[in-house]
C-alpha cells in the first residue's frame, strides 16, 4: 500500500446505472457527469492510512456484521461547497446508521480523524454548480450487496475510483 492513497469505504451503485443515467439525462447539466462504473454511495472517507492502519482496518472489516439494507433514493440535492448534484434518501434506515456508527468507532480506535460533517448518504450524479431548483424524480430502490474499499485518484477528467477490497452484506 502506498502512503499517498486516498481511501474511502462505500457501496457500489452500478446496479442503478440505467435509472440513474436517465435522471442524469433529465437534468441535462453541462457539468461533469459521473460515469456509470463510478457511481457509488460513500460510507466513510478514510484519507491516507499508514500500513498498520490499513492492515488493521481490513482485519476489522472482515469481522464486522455488515447488514443488508434498502434505501429509497427520492430526493435530488446539491452540496454547494463540494460543487456536486446528488440523489439520496429522505430517511436513513437504522441498519445503515448503526453500521456507520460502528465503523466510526472502529476508525477511532485506529486513530483516524472523525468525520467533519454529519453523514448524508447520497450518490453523486454530477460535478456541477448547483441549480436553484431541482426537479422532482421518481424514487429508486437501492439495495447494496457489498461494502467496498475504494482508492480515489485525481485525474484531468476528475476523480477516478478503484475498488481495492470487497465485503458482502448479509441478510
Amino acid at each position: 500500500m502506498s502512503e499517498t492513497q486516498r481511501l474511502f469505504l462505500g457501496f457500489p451503485a452500478t446496479s442503478l446505472a440505467t435509472p440513474l443515467g436517465l435522471i442524469q439525462d433529465k437534468l441535462s447539466l453541462s457539468g461533469r457527469r459521473i460515469p456509470p462504473e463510478q457511481l457509488h454511495m460513500t460510507l466513510r472517507f478514510l484519507g491516507n492510512l499508514t500500513e498498520r492502519q490499513y492492515t488493521s482496518l481490513l482485519s476489522q472489516l472482515s469481522t464486522m456484521a455488515l447488514p443488508r439494507f434498502m434505501l429509497r433514493l427520492e430526493q435530488l440535492g446539491c452540496f454547494p461547497r463540494a460543487n456536486v448534484v446528488w440523489i439520496g434518501p429522505t430517511t436513513v434506515p437504522v441498519e445503515l446508521t448503526t453500521l456507520y456508527q460502528e465503523l466510526n468507532n472502529r476508525c477511532g480506535s485506529l486513530k483516524l480523524a472523525p468525520p467533519h460533517r454529519a453523514y448524508r448518504p447520497h450518490v453523486t450524479l454530477f460535478r456541477h454548480p448547483c441549480l436553484p431548483e431541482l426537479p422532482a424524480i421518481t424514487p429508486l430502490i437501492y439495495r447494496p450487496s457489498e461494502l467496498c474499499l475504494y482508492q480515489s485518484t485525481h485525474t484531468e477528467q476528475g476523480p477516478y475510483y478503484r475498488i481495492q477490497s470487497r465485503w458482502p452484506l448479509k441478510d
